[in-house]
């Protein structure tokens, strides 16, 4: 007899979740809450350390209910936020299936991970399966919305399957076009089973599969100037119509199947043990148009707008929108290929990844009294990742030539064509890989040792892991510019060794009050993309590559009450020796170029405080807010080479970016939201969220003296490179209704959401500086001036509408 897992519904996430409770028509929404604390009560030890497992409540006040704009939580990169389970990386691309499946969350904010962790120093959420549970009954539900797709569907069943076996299926499908922005779309399908055995009671063996197949067209940037012409705050360059249909240049295909199994038994009364095995493995492609000889059919191009070329027709097009100058024109690019005899002057490609990471963990527990408890053991990783450019349409064309276009006009290097020298002159058709090939290996292991103590009042943490990394390259293509080993084979491997340290000590004044400072330490090595100066086809590494450091502290405060929950936290952190690299034209010295940027330093600091606030039997208000400085606080040091010989174009140069502040993210923010649960299942929720100091990420090159020596000439131009743009501030409010119809044993919900209520269309939802330098001449006078930042705009007032039946 089946039994199903339940399903947390996205409507309801910025619901209270009492709301999801099975409840009499005249219920008390908290209940839950209270009965929990009742129990608790009886017994101060238990009590003591529920509070103790300080909850993210500021992160849960705000995942959904602040504008909607680039929100980096405490300042940090999107590759510092985490998702784990039971020690393995996840990607956010499991979080939906993981909830349905019955996993439990825990999440910790922005600056301090739990031991075990790959990399970065965000915050962090794990995900576990606690044994012993009971499963849940069946649930199915459907959605519709107008944002990114149409409509929506999940299910998840759960059943004992006999002789200790116990199996659970979850799926989340989404289909359809976005009604707001031209050629955006979804088609995606997660699929997961769980399956679980356990014998001799002390024996426990888990095996999860996750398989998600995606198809999505997406959005680009674009300029102020090409938004104000169209009128359209969504405009999006990177579709066009092909035979009277619209066809997007942005599609990402990815299919990253995902498997990890694991083994739990108990050693001794006091020892237990749990190995944990991970493997991810799989491809993804984004597809992009590609040229060769020829003008780039980017429609919003500075080459093609008005304030470039003083066309008045141009101009006129633009306003009216027509698709030929504001849209990519298929139709006439097929026509150019028809025209060269077989040979593609336009082309889709793809960029291909295929990834391959494995993760084994073992760990074992040691509960030495009531009070101490040491937790110690192993990570292994085992990261690779393969990528090439492969052809997927010559749009009318019969073939290309797998050579170096950059260089036809270059009389010095016009001569070393091949991409592939082991196979000159290859004949390029559709399926065919070409352009570059070459993976990236990285390699990890880390020993871990932590001890726990817990009092009735008294908690304590130390942890600490040390490792050993190997990065390395390995190129299949030899590049005829960079010939032998500079190009083929392996590269040198890369050695560093990872490190971490943190330490916790809290403190319960109370049964509803506790104190927690926690200071934390690290060297993380970074991502591998960031080691080589020119990873498609050289295998040069960047000078002085290092760890990159993380410093941090954090004070937080925890009330539990009766009828009001609140946090404060106060966070500081200081991120050194960070490193980027970049590939792009360089407009000063006319050379396709890679750069590096060096001893990057940034300090996070700041304030956060969240509150729940039962104002009556029915009415439940949440209030969050945060401040912060988020500064680039060293001058990085940039280096720049030829993209064709490795020569130096700029040697470690000053960078002004100390002043700087980090981009996507804002410094101020603040949400409230009150919650309403009337009888007879009915209930609604109203939330406004304010987002303030945002700013566009600044780029390091234009603030160096080479650029604003021989650039910024005038005030103006000097005032241009080196400002860095605030954008306006954000404001959102968004309401929600729902209703749950119940029968015996079974509910039915119906969920109407409705997001930016105001309709406002003109916040920028993100924005970052340009790398190129505009040329302007004025009769014998040149003038040089940074190209126009591209921007994102939030979505206006959008809605999403779920009807859901467990039973």
């Amino acid at each position: 007899m089946f039994r199903f897992v339940p399903l947390l519904l996205f409507s309801l996430a910025v619901c209270s979740p009492a709301a999801a409770q099975y409840l009499d028509d005249e219920y008390y929404p908290f209940a839950e809450r209270e009965e929990r604390r009742e129990l608790l009560a009886t017994d101060s030890t238990l009590f003591y350390r529920a509070i103790q497992s300080s909850a993210d409540l500021y992160g849960e006040l705000t995942d959904f209910n602040l504008p909607q704009v680039a929100t980096k939580r405490r300042g940090l990169g999107w590759d510092a936020e985490r998702i784990s389970l039971s020690g393995l990386d996840l990607s956010y691309r499991h979080l939906s299936v993981l909830r349905l499946l019955g996993a439990r969350e825990t999440r910790h904010a922005g600056l301090v991970p739990a031991p075990g962790l790959p990399g970065g120093s965000g915050g962090v959420r794990l995900f576990d399966f606690p044994a012993g549970e009971p499963l849940q009954p069946f649930l199915a539900s459907v959605r519709f919305t107008d944002r990114n797709y149409l409509v929506g569907a999940k299910a998840a069943a759960s059943g004992d399957l006999g002789r200790g076996w116990t199996a659970s299926l979850a799926l989340d499908a989404r289909t359809g076009r976005d009604l707001h922005v031209q050629g955006v779309f979804t088609n995606a399908l997660t699929a997961a089973l769980r399956v679980v055995h356990a014998w001799h009671s002390d024996h426990r063996l888990s095996l999860l599969c996750i398989l998600p197949p995606s198809t999505r067209g997406t959005r680009l940037s674009s300029s102020e100037e090409a938004f104000s012409l169209t009128g359209d705050p969504l405009y999006n360059p990177a579709w066009g119509y092909q035979d009277g249909r619209v066809r997007n240049s942005r599609v990402r295909r990815e299919f990253l199947p995902f498997l990890a199994a694991r083994y739990e038994r108990s050693l001794s009364a006091k020892t237990s043990l749990s190995l944990d095995l991970g493997a991810e493995a799989g491809l993804s492609r984004y597809s992009m148009l590609d040229w060769y000889d020829a003008r780039t059919p980017m429609p919003d191009n500075y080459r093609y707008l008005p304030s470039y070329t003083g066309d008045l027709e141009t101009e006129r097009a633009w306003l009216a929108s027509d698709p030929r100058y504001t849209q990519i024109d298929w139709d006439e690019l097929i026509r150019r290929n028809r025209m060269r005899n077989g040979e593609a002057v336009y082309a889709l490609d793809d960029r291909v990844e295929r990834t391959t990471a494995l993760c084994f963990h073992a760990a074992f527990t040691t509960m030495l009294d009531d009070a101490l408890t040491l937790r110690y053991g192993l990570t292994l990783r085992y990261d690779r990742t393969r990528s090439y450019r492969q052809m997927r349409d010559l749009l009318g064309a019969r073939y290309v030539t797998d050579i170096d276009r950059y260089l036809i006009d270059d009389d010095t290097y016009s001569n070393l064509l091949q991409n592939d020298l082991r196979h000159p002159d290859r004949k390029i058709r559709e399926g065919d890989r070409f352009g570059y090939d070459y993976a990236l290996l990285e390699r990890e292991a880390r020993i871990l040792l932590q001890a726990d103590y817990r009092s009735d009042r008294l908690r304590a943490d130390f942890s600490a892991e040390l490792g050993s990394a190997g990065i390395s390259r390995r190129g299949y293509y030899e590049k005829e510019l960079f010939p032998g080993a500079l190009s083929f084979g392996t590269s040198r491997t890369l050695r560093l060794a990872p490190w971490r340290l943190k330490a916790l000590v809290g403190w319960s004044f109370s049964a509803r009050s506790y104190l927690e400072g926690i200071l934390f330490a690290a060297a993380d090595t970074p991502s591998a993309e960031m080691l080589f100066y020119q990873p498609l086809y050289n295998n040069r590494m960047i000078e002085s590559p290092r760890c990159e450091r993380t410093f941090a502290a954090e004070l937080a405060w925890r009330h539990t009450g009766s009828r009001f929950d609140l946090r404060l936290a106060a966070y500081a952190a200081g991120i050194y020796d960070r490193q980027e690299t970049r590939r792009y034209y360089d407009d000063l010295s006319a050379l396709y170029c890679d750069m590096s940027v060096s001893g990057i330093g940034l300090l996070c600091c700041g304030i956060e405080a969240a509150a729940e606030i039962r104002l009556s039997y029915r009415w439940q208000l949440a209030l969050a807010a945060s401040a912060g400085d988020f500064s680039y606080i060293r001058d990085p040091e940039v280096t720049v080479l030829s993209d064709v010989d490795n020569t130096a174009v700029l040697t470690r140069a000053t960078a002004r970016m100390s002043g700087c502040h980090a981009g996507g993210t804002p410094q101020l923010a603040a949400v409230s939201e009150i919650t309403y649960f009337g009888p007879r299942g009915w209930g609604f929720h109203l939330s406004a969220g304010y987002a303030g100091l945002r700013y566009v990420e600044p780029m390091p090159l234009r603030r160096t003296d080479r650029v604003t020596g021989q650039a910024g000439l005038t005030p103006e131009a000097f005032e241009a490179f080196t400002r860095q743009e605030r954008l306006s501030d954000a404001f959102t409010l968004d309401a929600s209704l729902f209703k749950s119809f119940y029968f015996d044993r079974s509910r039915l919900t119906v969920a109407l959401i409705l997001r930016n209520l105001s309709g406002a269309s003109q916040t920028r939802y993100n924005g970052y500086e340009s790398l190129r330098i505009r040329r302007i001449s004025a009769g014998d006078t040149t003038l040089w001036m940074p190209h126009a930042t591209r921007y994102t705009y939030a979505y206006p007032r959008s809605f999403y509408l779920t009807i859901s039946y467990r039973f």
